[in-house]
């Protein structure tokens, strides 16, 4: 995608904040004026003044360049506060836009993008983008106005000066055509390599106990450090070549300033220029060369900023694996029948890790999915939860394929209790009300007494208004587990799914969330993925998974006397409870 392609892309959000970017444009064309103004006075003052000794006239000369010198700095001032209004207003929509994108998509949509990587798209990559939809585009304006402005005062002072001085443009434009498209590859790798290691510190930063217990530090500081060493010598490149085509410009500068003074020179020595002339072409070629040197540095500017709107774009562009048909209806009315049909499902390039699985729950059943690891009982939950489609058969809820209706309505009709609970940083109030914001606390606490919250907030300063750090910190596993199952409570969904719900919790907890659990039974439907012996005994029905298939169903009772594949996986289990017995 090309850089005019890059700027329509993003347009739109320029266009919505048009009335404060035409203002500042109209501010920006106003500024050469008043250099003008200010050059013009400076040579009036020379040559009246200094050279014709009518020294009435410096208080009038002084007045005007105290005047124009405040009109100055106060359209300098408030062409710094518009455009700062506008780059912010436009980074605030695309953030809001990516991020709402990023949560929109289903998961396995981004690929292998790491959290850090998504970080940096959020954070860096969005505000390089300013040159390339606004500020980019204001300095050419800038920069365009202030060279065609500078050239007609130039010419009305001295013609021969002014081609003098433009001889060495063709100069900067040629370096910068040449430099900039290496200018945009190298910021695209640098920005590549910066990300990876921005990804590396977030993943391990959020593993900094696993680090410590196995006293790995050293060997993290020095993967970090090497990939600290790549984005360097990345970003070492990109500033070399953009070193290289500064060397150009200011060495063609350097020789046009030349010219202009040699030629000077001899037009005042033949009497063909003034002193306030040649004062004044001196203090305005800086003026010209200024905007001409920014000009051929704007396309290694528009390069960068390209580079990082289009790594935006494609996040942009990433597609979700799970679309919504239009015209889609909502669940109503749902009872929470269950079924998987013939389901298949393989994870992108990867092997089916589901194979031709069919099972159905019946309104206000507990049924208990067993397996070991690796069988695809996790991948049903998300079948469930229409996180992905399966690639062939079909998931159904009440007889409606979960792909003719609406997310929204699936995802409402569907409440999970993860083997983690993550927690976010709020109150307890906070998490249990997720997805559920208006929710009022008398609901909150109704919610937390069937999932013994309060049973842990006797005593705590707050209560439910308590603070939890990111993740759950100050709260044990159990506790956030409670939460996780009030959470899970409030949605008050005909299906009710635990995703090993107990497998990291004390004993005490786990029946604390059994007997919760125990009280909706019959209410809603209750999918109960699980390794623990205890938490499918209470089960209606328990179906085994293994390599993706149903191996086995029935009672929990006779599957557990019997010789099968589920008393095999608890027989450990079964033997230790008749060692407590």
């Amino acid at each position: 995608m090309n850089i005019f392609e890059l700027v329509n892309r993003y347009f739109p959000y320029l266009y919505a904040v048009r009335k404060r970017a035409i203002l500042t444009g109209a501010l920006v064309l106003t500024e050469p004026l008043v250099a003008v103004a200010l050059i013009w006075l400076g040579k009036e003052l020379t040559d009246q003044v200094l050279v014709g000794r009518k020294v009435d006239l410096l208080p009038i000369f002084a007045a005007a360049f105290i005047g124009v010198s405040g009109l100055k700095v106060g359209l300098d001032y408030a062409t710094t506060r518009l455009e700062a209004s506008v780059v912010e207003s436009i980074f605030q929509a695309i953030r809001i836009d990516l991020y709402r994108h990023l949560l929109r998509v289903s998961p396995g949509s981004l690929g292998k993008r790491s959290v850090g990587d998504l970080l940096a798209h959020l954070s860096d990559d969005v505000e390089r983008m300013e040159l390339l939809v606004f500020t980019g585009i204001i300095a050419v304006v800038s920069d365009l106005a202030t060279v065609v402005f500078f050239v007609i005062f130039l010419s009305v002072l001295s013609w021969k000066l002014t081609l003098c001085a433009l001889l060495v443009l063709p100069i900067l434009v040629f370096a910068s055509l040449r430099l900039s498209p290496r200018v945009r590859r190298a910021a695209r790798i640098g920005r590549h390599r910066a990300t990876a290691w921005m990804s590396l510190s977030e993943e391990r930063l959020g593993a900094a106990a696993i680090i410590h217990s196995f006293g790995a530090q050293e060997t993290e500081v020095r993967l970090f450090s090497a990939r600290l060493d790549v984005a360097r010598a990345a970003e070492l490149r990109t500033v070399r070549i953009q070193a290289w085509l500064s060397v150009v410009i200011e060495t063609a500068v350097a020789v046009g300033g030349l010219l202009v003074f040699t030629l000077g020179a001899y037009e005042i020595l033949y009497g063909n220029l003034t002193l306030g002339t040649l004062v004044a072409f001196a203090g305005s070629i800086g003026s010209l060369y200024d905007p001409a040197r920014g000009l051929a540095k704007a396309s290694g500017r528009f390069q960068r900023g390209a580079a990082a709107a289009q790594r935006v774009g494609d996040l942009f562009d990433t597609p979700s694996l799970v679309v919504e048909r239009p015209s889609a209806p909502p669940l109503v009315n749902v009872k929470g029948a269950l079924e998987f049909r013939d389901v298949h499902f393989a994870y992108q390039r990867g092997t089916e890790v589901i194979k031709g699985i069919s099972l159905k729950t019946e309104p206000g059943e507990m049924l208990a999915v067993v397996g070991p690891s690796g069988s695809g009982k996790s991948t049903l939950v998300q079948l469930a939860q229409r996180l992905y489609d399966p690639s062939e058969g079909a998931v159904l809820l009440d007889g409606q394929d979960l792909r003719e209706v609406t997310t929204e309505s699936v995802r409402r009709a569907v409440a999970v209790v993860f083997q983690e609970a993550f927690l976010f940083r709020g109150t307890i109030a906070d998490n249990i009300r997720c997805g559920e914001p208006d929710a009022p606390e008398e609901r909150v606490s109704a919610m937390g007494r069937a999932a013994y919250v309060d049973s842990f907030l006797a005593g705590r300063p707050g209560g439910y208004n308590a603070p939890v750090g990111s993740r759950g910190a100050w709260l044990s596993a159990g506790q956030r587990q409670r939460v996780g199952l009030a959470r899970a409570l409030m949605r008050d969904a005909p299906l009710l799914i635990l995703d090993e719900a107990t497998a990291s919790v004390d004993t005490e907890t786990e029946e604390l969330i059994q007997d919760a659990v125990e009280r909706f039974a019959g209410r809603q439907t209750i999918l109960v993925i699980a390794h623990r012996l205890s938490s499918i005994q209470r089960a209606d029905r328990v179906v085994v998974v293994d390599q993706g298939r149903v191996v086995e169903t029935g009672s929990p009772t006779f599957l557990l006397q019997t010789a099968s594949r589920c008393r095999d996986l608890f027989a450990a289990q079964l033997i230790g409870e008749k060692a407590v017995a």
